[in-house]
């Protein structure tokens, strides 16, 4: 059955005039009181004085008006300076549920401006109360679920980081005290695509990466686009399996930063701004030890230092200094060893992050026919996950 609709206002008070705003200038690593402002995480920081916190019983409901961020709060806080709404539940309504239900809105993005004034516009759907109760612990444990499977895929993220530093130490400060030599010894030399000016037809096969799509350190083979329908890709530009990519031109904090291509559909180009690593003839060149070697924080630093550019947004390095920087150059059996345990681990990660998208999609699945009345009976139970 379809469940009536109410006004905003009818479901939720703004609670926030209430409230005294903590400015970023006064938060603390620790404290008494948590800080929660609109950015990414929970709690932003903390001040010492407990008499800070909003005089609203929680749990509340915490919206980011510039960033359009909710965040359900059920202990006592201090809200942030900027952009910050304080909602209450009404009578007739779960807290969990009304999070859970905002969360799922489509609210149209202004930028930076505020987004408050769309949210209010939306009605709220209001099942009876003891049905919101059923859809919320639903939601919550598949969400529940999707946090741990995130989690596992962060750790084993930072497992191949650790397994690098144990095997060979800081590269920059070389401690183990291998070979003195520079990133020459482990790489012929990049090779690079072409600047294209972008086609019309969004869904062309062929297609040229943007610099978006190693940022991450996990090639994204979406982030490009199309190339002109009379524009031949020459061959040596192609993208293929197997090949670790180098952003020779971004900001400060992402100059350097290296992906390897696993699986991608249609026919890739490369930019200019982007290289490919040439490996010795004859050689493996290890694209696994020579990813992990340039994620290392000393030697992302080095990467930046000799980086130039008269932008402040953008910067340029070359590759004679890519291929100068100096590093030790372990055994070519230790460095054999390392990529064969970091398969091991990508492929644990690549099966979390299938789960992962699994879970994705049931929870999207769950939360629409929850929200318009056709979630069954043993799913509101929890039977589904």
């Amino acid at each position: 059955m379809r469940w009536p609709e109410v006004r905003f206002e009818e479901a939720l008070r703004d609670v926030s005039a209430a409230a005294t705003k903590i400015p970023k200038s006064r938060l603390r690593d620790a404290g008494a009181l948590p800080v929660v402002d609109q950015g990414r995480g929970l709690v932003a920081g903390y001040v010492d004085d407990p008499g800070l916190a909003q005089p609203n019983e929680v749990p509340v409901i915490v919206f980011g008006d510039h960033t359009r961020r909710f965040k359900y709060v059920d202990f006592p806080f201090a809200p942030g300076a900027d952009g910050v709404k304080i909602l209450a539940a009404r009578e007739g309504f779960d807290p969990r549920y009304l999070y859970q239900f905002l969360a799922s809105l489509d609210i149209p993005d202004a930028g930076y401006a505020r987004h408050f004034k769309f949210l209010k516009n939306f009605p709220v759907v209001k099942p009876p109360l003891a049905e919101q109760q059923r859809i919320a612990a639903l939601l919550d444990h598949v969400d529940a679920l999707r946090a741990k499977r995130r989690e596992a895929t962060t750790l084993l993220d930072s497992l191949a980081q650790s397994v690098f530093l144990d095997m060979f130490g800081d590269p920059a400060a070389n401690p183990r005290q291998w070979p003195a030599g520079t990133v020459a010894d482990l790489v012929a030399g990049f090779e690079s695509g072409k600047s294209i000016a972008p086609g019309s037809d969004e869904g062309a096969e062929k297609r040229v990466l943007k610099v978006s799509a190693v940022t991450s350190g996990e090639f994204r083979g979406s982030e490009s686009k199309p190339v002109p329908e009379d524009y031949t890709v020459p061959p040596a530009h192609l993208v293929r399996e197997g090949d670790l990519l180098f952003s020779r031109a971004n900001t400060e904090d992402l100059i350097g930063a290296v992906a390897l291509v696993e699986e991608f559909t249609g026919a890739l180009a490369l930019p200019d701004k982007l290289w490919r690593f040439v490996w010795h003839d004859g050689q493996d060149g290890h694209p696994l030890y020579v990813r992990h070697l340039f994620r290392q924080k000393e030697f992302r630093r080095r990467i930046r230092e000799r980086a130039s550019g008269t932008s402040g947004s953008m910067k340029n390095i070359s590759q004679p200094k890519v291929l100068g920087i100096r590093c030790g150059i372990p055994p070519e059996g230790l460095r054999a060893e390392f990529c064969a345990r970091v398969r091991s681990i990508d492929a644990s990660r690549r099966a979390h992050r299938g789960h992962l998208a699994a879970l994705d999609e049931l929870f999207t699945s769950l939360r629409h026919r929850a929200f318009s009345g056709s979630l069954g009976d043993h799913e509101a139970s929890g039977e589904t996950a």
